[in-house]
């Protein structure tokens, strides 16, 4: 039996361009398209809300279809909530008038977002009398996934719709919006160029290159597809500590603390998702002192997994309910003398929130 979440099975002529795009998502969390420049991402897009309807299939989204042959539900009715990467707002009103537009729109007895958690997270409290005409990028920005939020949507729909803030902004905002689609159960499909946001944002990964999707990928799954050099390990922690005199923070993951640089700027309290590349990641038989790699952690060894034709092996570790994953040289794990179900220490020397950091 088909779920209630949005499914598809399109192809749309543009010129030389063929969009061929089939795909069955789930009905709640989130999905980011994954491509390069030209892969047909806001195209795919544009055809799913309704804003294309010059392209032959079928969509539906529950048990409701929104276009086939003989069936073209007009957008007002699909109850999406779209925040795109140029904000389309009005410029007649101020900020508060076109938040209020997107409220007034809520049909009666609707659950969503209340406004001031709205307000407060995308920090739009000083902007409300101001003219939209006024606003930065990054602010028209905000403002547009703020009505996108008031309208109480069942879909949500977000294209590049934090491209024009800068890092610390997106990184302190990422994980409150990540709570608050969660709290919502709100199904939302995403794009970005930025892995950092599709890696702390997105539970499935929707890859789309030349016009044609692929299988839909756990977001783990996708940090480890054929083609990257590296392989990451995906770690769920929380901010703890912020230490402004050392530009350390602290996050907790599976009850140990560890200590990194970079997160400054986000609320203590914060849910991450921290990225460890395998190559980060030393392995020692025992607690070492004199060390300048501070997270040294005991885990236990699950499996080696030497790499065909090259000099190295990959270890995966269990760390309570955790995963990480090292990689060291074939000739390190023989001279160690390393046997799956051993329990030794990862020396975590760096951990990140993108997984494209140099």
């Amino acid at each position: 039996m088909r779920d209630k979440g949005l499914h598809f099975d399109l192809t749309r002529q543009i010129d030389g361009f063929r969009l061929e795009a089939s795909a069955g998502l789930p009905e709640t969390g989130i999905v980011s398209i994954s491509g390069p420049s030209g892969a047909g991402k806001t195209s795919l897009l544009r055809a799913l809300c309704g804003l294309d309807r010059h392209f032959s299939g079928r969509v539906s989204f529950g048990e409701t279809v929104w276009h086939d042959r003989t069936c073209r539900q007009p957008i007002h009715t699909r109850r999406i909530g779209i925040a795109f990467q140029d904000t389309r707002l009005f410029p007649h009103h101020d900020v508060a008038g076109n938040l209020a537009y997107a409220a007034k729109r809520v049909p009666a007895g609707s659950a969503g977002p209340e406004q001031d958690e709205i307000l407060d997270l995308l920090d739009l409290r000083p902007l409300l009398d101001q003219s939209v005409n006024t606003l930065s990028g990054g602010e028209r920005q905000r403002v547009s996934l703020g009505r996108a939020l008031m309208s109480s949507p069942d879909l949500l729909v977000l294209d590049e719709p934090l491209s024009a803030l800068d890092t610390a902004r997106r990184n302190r905002l990422l994980p409150g919006l990540r709570a608050l689609l969660g709290r919502l159960a709100l199904p939302t499909l995403h794009v970005s160029h930025s892995a950092s946001e599709v890696a702390q944002l997105a539970d499935h990964v929707l890859p789309l290159a030349g016009g044609r999707t692929g299988p839909l990928l756990a977001l783990k799954d996708w940090l480890d597809q054929p083609g990257r050099d590296e392989r990451f390990s995906l770690l769920a922690g929380r901010l703890v500590t912020q230490d402004e005199a050392t530009g350390l923070s602290g996050v907790d993951v599976a009850g140990r603390t560890l200590i990194l640089p970079g997160l400054d700027g986000i609320a203590v309290g914060s849910a991450l998702r921290l990225i460890i590349r395998a190559s980060d990641v030393a392995i020692a038989l025992k607690p070492v002192t004199g060390l300048s790699i501070r997270n040294q952690i005991p885990v236990r060894i699950l499996r080696l997994k030497p790499q065909p034709g090259t000099a190295y092996c990959d270890i995966d570790f269990a760390w309570t309910e955790q995963a990480l994953t090292a990689r060291i040289t074939r000739s390190a794990a023989d001279s160690l003398g390393l046997a799956e179900g051993q329990t030794v220490i990862a020396l975590i020397k760096s951990a990140s929130l993108d997984p494209d950091r140099d």
